[in-house]
């Protein structure tokens, strides 16, 4: 009778412990998954951060160097270059000021401040482009790879900032296009399309393919994760198991 009892005691014991261990188990889990998703976004928006940071840095010193060459091979006739010299003045100027922004502690897990920034960035880099006319397709295809790739904003925003930038150029160019020639001028100006358009897919594509990586790393790393949990799980409802049928200082000894 005591033995019937004792295996009565035994089974609910397991019962018990096995429910606990499935209700704790589901929690880490759940737990684990959501701390690994913060973790990813963190890592994504710390990631595009730097981007940022970097595509600043290097078109700050370039437009610094142009400024500064334009003003050492025009310092003789330097009034028939002001409308340049303000551009870039006011370029390195704004380049300097969001960088001085981006360089704060709290400025990556601001999303407004880095849509802020971005839409800044490539207005200001836009505008002064677009003033010169008949060189802006080179610089304007860099810019929409930078508007992809480097800044940190929502697919959909960068898709809308570079057909926007498209299309102010199309209208540019066709409001001050020549009088005569207009053949050879829109054949010109589809190319200069077709070399937007491509920058665009281009920056597009890279996006999404460093983006499902950066998925398929995370997703590695988290079955990782998730087996040694399940492993640990199973080693603690094996030694409540084991606490629940004999006692401690056996099961101790057993371990040893």
């Amino acid at each position: 009778m005591a033995k019937g009892f004792m295996l009565s005691s035994l089974k609910h014991n397991r019962k018990r412990f096995t429910g606990i261990f499935v209700a704790v188990q589901c929690l880490k889990e759940e737990g684990t998954e959501l701390e690994l998703e913060a973790l990813y976004r963190r890592y994504c928006v710390r990631l595009k951060h730097a981007l940022f940071v970097s595509a600043l840095c290097v078109t700050l010193l370039c437009c610094a160097a142009l400024l500064c060459a334009v003003c050492v091979l025009h310092a003789q006739e330097l009034s028939s270059q002001v409308k340049a010299v303000s551009t870039l003045s006011v370029t390195v100027c704004v380049l300097g000021a969001v960088l001085a922004l981006a360089l704060l502690p709290a400025a990556a897990e601001c999303e407004a401040l880095a849509l802020a920034g971005s839409l800044l960035v490539t207005l200001c880099l836009g505008a002064g482009t677009l003033m010169a006319t008949h060189h802006a397709p080179l610089p304007l295809f860099a810019l929409i790879l930078m508007v992809h790739t480097m800044m940190p904003i929502a697919r959909r925003i960068a898709l809308g900032m570079s057909a926007c930038l498209i299309l102010a150029y199309m209208g540019v160019a066709i409001g001050l296009g020549p009088a005569g020639q207009e053949d050879q001028f829109y054949q010109q100006l589809t190319c200069e399309l077709a070399l937007l358009l491509t920058a665009s897919g281009i920056g597009l594509y890279y996006r999404v393919l460093t983006e499902r990586a950066h998925r398929n790393t995370f997703a590695g790393t988290r079955t990782c994760l998730e087996q040694r949990v399940k492993l640990e799980c199973e080693r603690e409802q094996q030694e409540r198991l084991l606490l629940s049928v004999i006692p401690a200082y056996i099961a101790a000894e057993v371990r040893l």
